[in-house]
């Protein structure tokens, strides 16, 4: 148990290290996604509307006429599941690489060198968050592990009524451009006009519509440049989270008026990675992080929700 280590030890060193990429909770960096704090339990999100057209006949004496019952009051709710990070490190690992990265102090308490206890939390930060990212949109708590701590937004729209336009197969860069017509066709009049409406697809389905842009013979991209991240006015938002053949159209923000919410027990929770000795005697360090974490959209009759069968 421990860290996997190779190193050629063989001359110099950059006193650097270098990280493969990963991309974190991209939902939540990218201003997609109202997060609420101080969740520990449940939070319910209240919801009371007046139906449309509920206008009648005028009439002298309001009281004798038929009350119209337009008003309806009903709640959703966000229940944060509990989950965690845990790995274990013995500074002495490191004792056969470079100095620059060598543990420090005597040999009964030694701790890792400060240049890698900061690789090990920014590394679980990025491991951690990126996890979250992809359950914020693909979470099924009956489904792959990976995913399974919470529900996320294909599943809980799915479920709940969003509007699904018609399917036409699993996205390519043939068949992108029409499945973007047929999802913003699909967005209630009421919302059309709304800014924050935004299309979210996976990286992939986006490099389909830059691939797909650059080969139309009129209005496309120039090979030479970047496709803007917009279709048909409505901004694009990418994610590698999330699934390569869905696509969200929604009213998508960090504030409160977003229809893409998640709660989470204490804000910062899944920033805060704890690394201790396991016990006073041990060489073993813990490296922990604990959070709570759930998603809802308050109106999900108000999304679209493109599946590809």
């Amino acid at each position: 148990m421990g860290v996997n280590i190779t190193s050629g030890y063989n001359g110099e060193v950059a006193d650097l290290l270098i990280s493969l990429m990963t991309v974190g909770n991209q939902a939540v960096e990218k201003g997609s996604v109202y997060l609420h704090a101080g969740v520990q339990k449940s939070i319910a999100l209240p919801r009371f509307n007046a139906a449309a057209d509920q206008i009648q006949a005028n009439n002298a004496d309001p009281q004798t006429a038929q009350a119209s019952d337009s008003f309806t009051y009903d709640e959703r709710s966000i229940a944060p599941l509990s989950f965690m990070f845990y790995d274990e490190v013995n500074p002495r690992d490191f004792e056969d690489v470079w100095r620059e990265f060598q543990p420090v102090g005597q040999l009964a308490d030694r701790v890792d060198n400060p240049k890698i206890l900061n690789a090990i939390t920014t590394e679980t930060l990025k491991s951690f968050g990126t996890q979250i990212g992809k359950c914020i949109w693909q979470g099924d708590t009956a489904g792959a592990t990976a995913v399974s701590w919470f529900d996320g937004y294909e599943k809980i729209l799915a479920a709940d009524g969003a509007i699904n336009p018609t399917p036409a197969g699993v996205l390519s860069a043939a068949n992108i451009i029409s499945v973007l017509e047929s999802c913003i066709g699909a967005i209630p009049d009421a919302l059309y006009d709304d800014p924050n409406m935004i299309i979210n697809m996976s990286t992939k389905a986006f490099r389909f519509y830059e691939q797909a842009s650059r080969a139309l013979d009129f209005k496309g991209a120039n090979i030479s440049e970047a496709q803007p991240d917009r279709f048909g006015g409505f901004a694009i938002r990418h994610y590698s989270g999330m699934s390569d053949d869905k696509i969200i159209v929604a009213k998508s923000t960090a504030g409160r008026d977003s229809n893409l919410w998640a709660g989470i027990d204490v804000s910062g929770d899944d920033e805060n990675v704890k690394i201790a000795r396991k016990s006073s005697m041990s060489e073993l360090f813990g490296v922990l992080v604990r959070a709570k974490y759930a998603v809802n959209a308050p109106n999900p009759t108000e999304c679209v929700l493109y599946l590809p069968a």
